[in-house]
Order: structure tokens, then C-alpha cells, then sequence
């Protein structure tokens, strides 16, 4: 009997925690799935893949991939928008539609700096050195090269955006 009463005072809690464990993979399961099926469904982004929209770059040195592109839908205007997305990050810069040929290089200045935001960092950081280079332009995709380097105003952070590459829809079609 004192051996059934100890095996229950030490394997209960055992247990107990494996089942707590148990519960807390799931939980986290679930919020992943969550958040990629959000990532996956956001009205008006497009998933990227190999073969189709993609953004990477690396930020500080790591190795950035964007999940989601947000098309740039607007025939009328005289700029193309290009958005990488992952999570709460994201990279952003502005083309004019005029200037977009192959192997022409845009560098990024004060009046039209690229952008990028870190979910953890409540500033939305400005490149207005660097430049995006156009690799690619045709019926079916605008492709390009590019880097900055993102400060901001309210303080001394920066980040370095190097050996960056997108593929949007052109719109030519």
C-alpha cells in the first residue's frame, strides 16, 4: 500500500506537466496556423514562391524573406509600389513607371527614400542612401537588385538592408 502511495505522489505530477506541455504545443500549433493562414489570406497580398512575387534581403546580416507581396494594382498612377512583407515587417520602396529599364539603377535620396519597418521597433525606418537596380522587365515581371542603408528621425538606429532581390508583376500585360 505505501508503495501504490508513493508511486501517486510522484508519477501525478509527472504527468501533470507532461500534460500541461502537451496542451502548450498545441496552443502554439494553433497560433501558427493562425497567423499563416492570415499571412496567406490578407486581402490583396499574394504569397510569394519561387516562381512567382518574392522579396529577400538581408537585414543587419540575417537572412530576410518575405512571405507576402501587396501588389501594386494601380494602372493610372505614375509610380509602381514594391512591398515585401513577413509577419509585422516589411520593405518598401516607390519606382517611376517612366524610369523602369533594364539595368537602369534608382538611388534612393530624400525625396524618395525606400522604407522598412521591424515589428519590434516602433519607427519606420528611411533609406535615403543606396539604390534599386532593374535586372528584368518584361510582359510578365519587373525584376531588380537592391541595398540600403535605413535610419530614423526620433533616433541614432540603423539598419543595413543589403543584397536585396524582388520580382513583381510588371503590369505590361
Amino acid at each position: 500500500m505505501k508503495q501504490i502511495k508513493y508511486f501517486l505522489i510522484f508519477s501525478v505530477p509527472f504527468f501533470f506537466l507532461a500534460a500541461c506541455n502537451s496542451v502548450q504545443n498545441e496552443a502554439q500549433n494553433q497560433a501558427d496556423l493562425i497567423q499563416q493562414t492570415m499571412e496567406e489570406n490578407t486581402p490583396g497580398a499574394i504569397a510569394t514562391s519561387e516562381n512567382g512575387y518574392f522579396m529577400k534581403a538581408k537585414i543587419d546580416g540575417k537572412e530576410w524573406v518575405a512571405s507576402r507581396m501587396v501588389p501594386d494594382n494601380d494602372a493610372k498612377s505614375s509610380s509602381k509600389m514594391v512591398r515585401g512583407e513577413k509577419g509585422e515587417d516589411n520593405i518598401n520602396f516607390t519606382l517611376w513607371k517612366q524610369g523602369i529599364v533594364v539595368g537602369k539603377i534608382k538611388s534612393f535620396s530624400e525625396t524618395s527614400p525606400a522604407g522598412i519597418f521591424i515589428g519590434d521597433n516602433p519607427d519606420l525606418l528611411t533609406g535615403k542612401t543606396g539604390e534599386v537596380e532593374i535586372t528584368r522587365l518584361d510582359e510578365e515581371w519587373l525584376e531588380g537588385r537592391f541595398h540600403f542603408t535605413a535610419t530614423s528621425p526620433r533616433s541614432d538606429k540603423k539598419i543595413e538592408v543589403t543584397e536585396g532581390s524582388f520580382r513583381v508583376a510588371s503590369g505590361l500585360k
